[in-house]
């Protein structure tokens, strides 16, 4: 898959005077190994650290219902 079709000049234009503004974006690749291996770091750490830390959800329990939770 190649880059999408270049705008023309009056394309571009057209949204410009609309309110758009070109944007870049940039996502990780995940055929990369690397951003793989980061990623399955970064889950093995959440999962610990869920299994690890009671103290988190004893302060949940303590704080008790809020306001949102009211019908």
């Amino acid at each position: 898959m190649g880059r999408p079709r270049e705008l023309s000049q009056e394309e571009r234009a057209d949204l410009l005077r609309r309110g758009y503004r070109p944007i870049e974006i940039w996502v990780p690749d995940l055929n990369n190994e690397t951003i793989r291996a980061q990623l399955a770091e970064e889950a093995r750490r959440i999962a610990e650290a869920d299994n690890d830390d009671d103290e988190v959800m004893d302060w949940l329990q303590a704080a008790g219902p809020t306001d949102w939770d009211k019908p």
